[in-house]
C-alpha cells in the first residue's frame, strides 16, 4: 500500500498534495498534524504521483520507487514554445532508412518515455514488442503482402489499391516497411474493453520524442490490417493472449535530415 513521505522540515501545511490528489487518499494537514494517508485509504493510491509532483516545496515523496523521484526546477521543465513548434512541426514520415541498426539501450531509453503517458487510472496497461532483427522487419513484410494477394480481385475496399503494393513487392520495391531496420508493437488489454486509445497515446510519444533520439518513425498501418485477417502474420508476431496490438510503427536512422517545415491545411477551430 503506497504512503506518501512527509519531509517536516519543508512542508509548509499548503494542502495542495490533498487537493491535487485524484482519488482524495490524503487528509489534509491541520495546525496539529503534517498531511498523511490513512491506511484504510492508501489501497485505493492509483500511483499517479499528484502530490509530489504538485508539491511547491518538493517537501512530499509517494513511496513507490522513492529512489527514481527526479528532481528539477520550474524553469528546467519549461520549453520555449517556438522551439516546441518547430520541433513538433518538423516531424515527418521517414521511408528511407540508413541500414545502421539502433542500439537496444538507446531504443529502451526512448521506451522509458511511454511510461508517463496519460493512462485510465494511471493503469499504464501498454506492453511493448520490438522487432529488432531487420530479417524479421522484412518477413513481416512479406506476409503483409502475402495477405494483399488474398484481397486482390475482391470486394474488399482495399483490393484495388494492393495491386500497386503487391507489384512493387515483386519488382524488388517494398512499401510496407521501406527497408526499416526495426518495427514497433504497443499491445494492449482487450478486457474489459477492447480500446486501443492508450497504446495510440502512448506510441504517439514515441513518435514525437524519437527525433530528439536522432531516430525517424513511421506509421505502418497496412501490417495492422493484416494482422488482424492472416494467420500467418498473427502467428509470428505473437502478441500475447488476452491483448491485442495497435497501429505499429517503423523506425531506425533516417537517411535524409528536415530541411524545412512544410505546409499544412489551416487549423479548423469551432468556437462554442
Amino acid at each position: 500500500m503506497s504512503q506518501i513521505i512527509i519531509d517536516k522540515e519543508k512542508c509548509i501545511k499548503c494542502n495542495t498534495c490533498a487537493t491535487v490528489c485524484v482519488i482524495g487518499v490524503i487528509d489534509k494537514a491541520t495546525d496539529w498534524a503534517y498531511p498523511k494517508t490513512l491506511e484504510e485509504k492508501a489501497g485505493y493510491c492509483m500511483k499517479c504521483g499528484h502530490c509530489e509532483s504538485f508539491c511547491p516545496q518538493q517537501a512530499l515523496t509517494l513511496d513507490f520507487f522513492p529512489e527514481e523521484k527526479i528532481y528539477a526546477t520550474s524553469q528546467e521543465f519549461k520549453v520555449d514554445p517556438q522551439n516546441l513548434a518547430f520541433y513538433i512541426k518538423s516531424r515527418r514520415s521517414v521511408r528511407h532508412y540508413s541500414p545502421k541498426a539502433v542500439d537496444k539501450e538507446l531504443i529502451t531509453r526512448l521506451l522509458d518515455i511511454s511510461r508517463y503517458a496519460a493512462s485510465g487510472g494511471n493503469g499504464q496497461p501498454v506492453k511493448w514488442v520490438v522487432i529488432h532483427d531487420p530479417s524479421q522487419v522484412k518477413t513481416i513484410a512479406r506476409l503483409t503482402i502475402d495477405w494483399m494477394r488474398t484481397i486482390q480481385n475482391t470486394s474488399h475496399p482495399l483490393a484495388t489499391y494492393v495491386t500497386y503494393l503487391i507489384t512493387s513487392w515483386d519488382n524488388g520495391v517494398d512499401l510496407i516497411s521501406h527497408n526499416a531496420p526495426h518495427l514497433l508493437f504497443a499491445h494492449y488489454p482487450v478486457d474489459p474493453v477492447d480500446d486501443p486509445t492508450e497504446a495510440v497515446i502512448a506510441m504517439t510519444h514515441i513518435d514525437i520524442a524519437a527525433p530528439a533520439f536522432g531516430l525517424g518513425t513511421c506509421w505502418v498501418g497496412y501490417v495492422i490490417m493484416a494482422m488482424e485477417h492472416y494467420g500467418p502474420l498473427k502467428d509470428l508476431i505473437s502478441i500475447p493472449e488476452g491483448r491485442k496490438a495497435a497501429c505499429p510503427m517503423l523506425f531506425g536512422y533516417s537517411r535524409y535530415e528536415v530541411t524545412s517545415i512544410p505546409r499544412r491545411n489551416p487549423v479548423d477551430i469551432a468556437w462554442r
